[in-house]
């Protein structure tokens, strides 16, 4: 059974593996990490976030959910600032700079090479969640002040 791994979960700081044909089985993989994504009100997951080293991530809303298999960001361009949040780190929010557009590169569940472009907040979550296959959280794009006051903020929401 998959779950959420806690925030400090070594699993979080490893660079992925890339996903093969061989491994476990992916249409289950997407399965939970889709449950458990919407279970958590989330917008994306990493497969590293359930305790699974490989290269998958999953992102979307009911309606839509995209699940990338090896993905890689191609380009990107433009740059915003927002904030953001984490299943992985409940309750912890923080303002991130990100590409405001980017091209990526993945395959499909089927094995299929997509190459696509996003922007707004799907680009937002498509970096955060590759950052996690990267062994990056998002704890590491802000300073430490900003880091430390968010910390606080969150002990007292609590």
């Amino acid at each position: 059974m998959y779950q959420l791994v806690p925030e400090t979960d070594p699993i979080l700081k490893k660079k992925a593996e890339p996903w093969l044909p061989e491994d476990l089985s992916l249409n289950e993989l997407i399965a939970a990490m889709t449950t458990i994504m919407f279970q958590n009100n989330g917008i994306g997951l990493a497969a590293p976030q359930i305790g699974v080293s490989k290269a998958v991530l999953i992102m979307g809303n009911p309606d839509k959910v995209y699940a990338c298999i090896n993905p890689e960001i191609i380009s990107g361009e433009g740059e915003v600032k927002d904030i953001e949040g984490c299943l992985s780190f409940p309750k912890l929010w923080l303002h991130v700079k990100r590409y405001a557009k980017i091209k990526v590169r993945y395959q499909g569940i089927t094995g299929e090479l997509i190459e696509s472009e996003f922007e707004g907040l799907l680009a937002r979550v498509f970096q955060h969640e590759y950052d996690h296959l990267q062994g990056e959280c998002f704890t590491e794009k802000v300073g430490k002040l900003s880091l430390d006051l968010a910390k606080k903020r969150r002990l007292k929401s609590r």
